[in-house]
């Protein structure tokens, strides 16, 4: 698993893609060629409230994934927080990601 850091990857899942939207984040993910890549890219508007709840956010997402690397699909996946997911705690986050997650299986 990496994480997306460029704008262009972002741009391509944007670009073209599969949705699926959650209580909490809205998930993008775009097949690619690569069989084995599982990239992840996390993003957390300002709508989410301030700098430190959108950092919240981002870690536990972040720790999330690594607790559970099996569950992220092949491809690139952008993830989005929505607005509630600023005041969710830990089990409404794990439990959406989880939910989420494995409906992208093939």
């Amino acid at each position: 698993m990496r994480f997306i850091r460029s704008t262009r990857e972002y741009h391509e899942v944007y670009a073209e893609h599969e949705r699926r939207h959650g209580t909490l984040f809205l998930f993008l993910r775009r097949r690619t060629e690569d069989s084995e890549e599982r990239a992840v890219g996390i993003v957390v508007s300002r709508k989410v409230g301030k700098a430190v709840r959108r950092n919240k956010v981002k870690r536990r997402v972040k720790a999330y994934l690594r607790e559970h690397p099996e569950q992220l699909p092949l491809g690139k996946l952008v993830i989005i927080a929505k607005e509630s997911s600023g005041i969710s705690d830990w089990a409404g986050i794990a439990k959406d990601l989880g939910r989420n997650l494995q409906a992208f299986e093939e």
